[in-house]
């Protein structure tokens, strides 16, 4: 094969060590062609440019006039818990530390969760701004239901219960702003970046005409100029080095936030919650009707995928090659022998389609339809002990903490679709894979009327991206 034969005549994107911790983020790719850039440009990069001075006065005078938090009742905060993105940390692997400090509460014969916060000790927060780790012990009434028993405060080395008062209102905030501070930028950042290295070898190494190419580059648009742009522009909503930096909303500044990608991807020794990052070959389990919307969706991919895999011989030298690449970059993903054993290679590309287009849109719609004054991700008082009172609620987030924090959410967090999975075109040669599309298509469909029959109603089926793109 010559090199007019692959997308970038063999000179394309490829993974190398992250600049800013080569030891301890996912590879980076750094260099990309100009093409990506333009068109990354003039559909996603002109729109922050544009809106970022529109909407900074106007998101200031809505703070200006309802600053401040809103009070979170115990329903809101279970279901903020247990039905939204944040059940993604709901989890039965309680550790030593764990049952040390909840053991007063744990009844022998009860089935007991915890949803661990623990990665946001390492935010540095800016001058009277707090964060908190913390620990939210909950008891199992029937499968899929908890109840929500107490909250461990590290900062202040407390438990608070739901009879506390002022204690248990502020300790909901620090739980909610935990969950969003570890959404953001320990867990979902596993969705974007450690599959940057599988989006650069697949554009480089595989044949334009190849199936596997085919059927993974649809997927792929937008994406490296993005994480690109989180992760090492100066002017990333991750910088908050700046006072004009008006869309940047974190409580503290780049070392420390940029260090909750660190625990994401390296885990955290002695930590259940947090392993070290290897790739999976299907979502992790989630207990939750969040997690049930989200397998759904899986199995259906899983049944496209597998029939236009079929078609690919055995030992394929161009599949060989590219997992032994992608082999080397990503932890846990098979070689070019282990890829072949069983539904290996069904099940890596089924998890990269699913992870781009429905994992990772469903977080970003899930988060963007959050109250912002009930999801704080700055606190302006201390964590709370038993005793504490806390402040006027429109003390506890400034002004321009929520202009920041509105204009972060129109800007980045909130979903923006360019292009649609149900849109999606493989252009395969085969009439028999291009009638598997047609039947991918319809099956998505189905999987949306009967996740609707259910009641499970997270995301249309319509907004999900066919890419990372925001």
């Amino acid at each position: 094969m010559n090199p007019n034969d692959f997308l970038y005549g063999r000179k394309g994107p490829w993974p190398q060590p992250c600049p800013d911790h080569p030891y301890d983020e996912a590879p980076g790719v750094i260099h990309l062609p100009i093409r990506e850039w333009i068109e990354w440009w003039l559909r996603i990069g002109a729109r922050f440019v544009i809106l970022w001075p529109l909407l900074t006065p106007i998101y200031f005078l809505l703070s200006l006039f309802r600053p401040g938090l809103k009070e979170v009742s115990d329903d809101e905060f279970h279901e903020y818990l247990t039905n939204s993105m944040m059940a993604r940390f709901i989890t039965p692997n309680l550790d030593e530390l764990d049952k040390k400090i909840f053991s007063p509460y744990m009844e022998t014969g009860k089935k007991y969760f915890v949803v661990d916060l623990d990665p946001v000790r390492v935010v540095e927060t800016f001058k009277g701004i707090w964060v908190s780790p913390t620990k939210t012990l909950l008891e199992e009434s029937s499968p899929g239901n908890f109840k929500v028993l107490c909250i461990w405060m590290e900062k202040s080395a407390s438990i608070i219960e739901p009879t506390d008062g002022d204690a248990w209102k502020l300790a909901k905030y620090f739980v909610l702003q935990g969950g969003a501070l570890c959404a953001t930028m320990v867990v979902h950042p596993l969705q974007h970046f450690p599959l940057d290295s599988i989006n650069a070898i697949t554009k480089t190494a595989l044949p334009k005409e190849h199936v596997l190419f085919k059927l993974l580059h649809e997927h792929m648009q937008f994406t490296l100029p993005l994480e690109n742009a989180v992760l090492n522009f100066k002017m990333s909503l991750l910088h908050n080095d700046k006072w004009w930096k008006t869309y940047a909303p974190f409580p503290g500044p780049y070392n420390g936030i940029r260090d909750l990608l660190v625990e994401g991807y390296r885990g955290i020794r002695n930590n259940d919650s947090y392993p070290p990052y290897t790739y999976p070959r299907r979502p992790p389990k989630i207990y939750s009707g969040y997690g049930v919307f989200l397998d759904a969706y899986y199995e259906t991919i899983y049944q496209f995928v597998n029939e236009v895999l079929m078609t690919i011989p055995k030992n394929d030298i161009h599949v060989n090659n590219w997992a032994d690449y992608i082999n080397a970059w990503i932890p846990g993903f098979p070689d070019s022998e282990d890829i072949w054993k069983g539904k290996t290679l069904t099940e890596v590309v089924s998890y990269y389609i699913w992870d781009v287009t429905v994992g990772h849109t469903i977080d970003h719609h899930n988060y963007g339809q959050m109250d912002l004054r009930k999801v704080p991700l700055r606190i302006r008082q201390e964590p709370p002990t038993k005793a504490t009172k806390m402040r006027p609620l429109k003390k506890l987030q400034s002004p321009v903490d929520l202009m920041r924090y509105k204009l972060a959410m129109k800007l980045f967090f909130g979903p923006t679709v360019l292009t649609r999975l149900i849109d999606a075109h493989y252009d395969f040669k085969d009439p028999e894979l291009q009638k598997s599309v047609t039947k991918f298509k319809q099956n998505l469909r189905e999987t949306e009327k009967k996740l609707s029959r259910e009641g499970l109603n997270y995301l249309k089926l319509e907004d999900i991206a066919n890419s990372i793109q925001f």
